[in-house]
Formats: C-alpha cells, structure tokens, sequence
C-alpha cells in the first residue's frame, strides 16, 4: 500500500511540472536587445549612461560600461529575472576567451561563472581587454 502512495504523489507532481512546463513555457527571461538592457540599467544605476554595450549570442547575458564612471557591469536574465554585478578585480577571479566566447569567473556565491558568446572574436577580445585593466 506504501508503494501505491508513492506513485501516486509522483504522478501528481509529474502532472503539476507538465501543467507549469505547458502554460508558462521552459524558455526563461531574455534582455533581448541593447535598448532593454539599457532600460533596465538605467532604472536600477540612476547615473547609469552606455558607453558601450555588448549582448551575447543567447541575449542572456551582456556587459555594459558606464560612460560616468567608467565602471562595467555584467547583466545576466537567471530565473525569471534580470540580475547585474559591477565587475572589479576582487569579483572578478579569471578571464578567458575561446575564439569568441569571454569566460568569467567570479567570486559570487550566486553568480560564480559566466559564459559569454558573441558573434565575433573581435568583440569578444575587446571586452577581454576591457575586463583585464580593471
């Protein structure tokens, strides 16, 4: 009777994720474009200005430079949200790139790697750069 149980909760909780998978989708938050990365920058970092901005391939993760102070930030849509972290050296722990895919590690619990691919090597050896002098 105990093993009858069991399968019986594990039908109803296959159905509830097939339910959730069927109405809402397994695809996740994008940023989608430049103009909504800059958005969302804008209204979490008041003085945030785009000096230059860079989304991968995927559209769910980019870097962005702040033209007032020169700072970088690396955005990241994780879950059903969008999360960002100003890069410095202390956060950032390794740098590198494969043709163009930028490959940080970071020294954040909740964010600890970020893979980054763009469409050329050229971008991504510009925003290697970037990251290694600051």
């Amino acid at each position: 009777m105990d093993v009858l149980y069991l399968l019986g909760s594990l039908a109803g909780v296959g159905l509830l994720v097939l339910l959730s998978v069927a109405l809402f989708g397994l695809k996740g938050v994008r940023i989608g474009s430049a103009q909504n990365l800059e958005a969302y920058l804008a209204r979490t970092l008041p003085l945030f200005r785009a000096r230059s901005m860079a989304l991968d391939t995927s559209e769910k993760v980019a870097l962005a430079e702040n033209d007032v102070d020169g700072t970088i930030h690396l955005v990241v849509a994780y879950g059903d949200g969008i999360v960002s972290r100003k890069l410095s050296r202390t956060l950032l722990r390794d740098i590198s790139r494969r043709e163009a895919t930028l490959l940080l590690r970071l020294a954040d619990f909740t964010l600890p790697r970020a893979d980054l691919t763009f469409a050329d090597s050229t971008t991504a050896s510009l925003w290697e750069k970037k990251l290694w002098a600051l």
